[in-house]
């Protein structure tokens, strides 16, 4: 795949008369990673192929040389419902990987600055939110037993809100006496090439779900 897909992307880049840089950017990625990947150097995430291909608006196999079709000449009018339900499957695969991928920098970053209150602190908070997030999903049928739980269906959600305020004291607390480690897009991205795109579409979907409930 490798040099096939990065002969293909420079094209696509030239074509669009791109320079490395301004499509780098765009893409969320150091200018040495997509570097990287044009000259087959690197191989890419699957999020990151997808991503590349609705950038490029081609299909992924299209990028790694199996066909000369774009998204849309892929898909008929009798498809429809099945292109819903693997497009469904594929955000949840790809937003899983993004997250995985970015808790990865997080417990890296926390390993670095190596301070074991600030770890369980940060490690308790991310366990509540996934805690919080599951348990209303096992709850959407009614009938299913809680006997898995400790905590009554009452009350966990008050709970969990309550918990997650006084860990992020706690954080906020344990972070003001240390120094941590010096970063930035650049730095990371050096550090971390095969999550930083992960973790830059995080940070992009975080604050655009910011942003959509200030205005709700």
């Amino acid at each position: 795949m490798t040099k096939e897909f990065g002969r293909m992307i420079s094209n696509l880049r030239k074509k669009k008369g791109l320079s490395q840089k301004d499509a780098a950017a765009e893409l969320g990625i150091s200018q040495s990673l997509l570097s990287h990947y044009e000259k087959g150097i690197r191989e890419c995430g699957l999020e990151f192929l997808v991503k590349i291909a609705e950038y490029y608006d081609v299909s992924t196999d299209y990028l790694l040389g199996r066909a000369p079709l774009a998204v849309e000449d892929n898909v008929s009018a009798d498809e429809s419902e099945d292109v819903k339900i693997v497009k469904s499957n594929t955000f949840c695969m790809l937003n899983r990987r993004v997250i995985n991928n970015s808790a990865s920098v997080t417990y890296s970053i926390l390993s670095d600055i190596n301070n074991k209150k600030l770890q369980k602190n940060v490690s308790d908070y991310l366990s509540i939110a996934h805690y919080n997030m599951f348990r209303n999903l096992y709850s959407l049928k009614e009938n299913n037993l809680n006997d898995i739980f400790k905590v009554s269906s009452q009350s966990y959600e008050t709970l969990c809100d309550a918990g997650m305020r006084i860990l992020e004291t706690r954080i906020k607390t344990a972070a003001a006496n240390i120094e941590g480690p010096k970063l930035s897009f650049d730095i990371l991205a050096d550090k971390y090439p095969e999550s930083i795109s992960s973790l830059n579409e995080m940070i992009k979907n975080a604050e655009k779900a910011i942003n959509q409930n200030i205005k709700m």
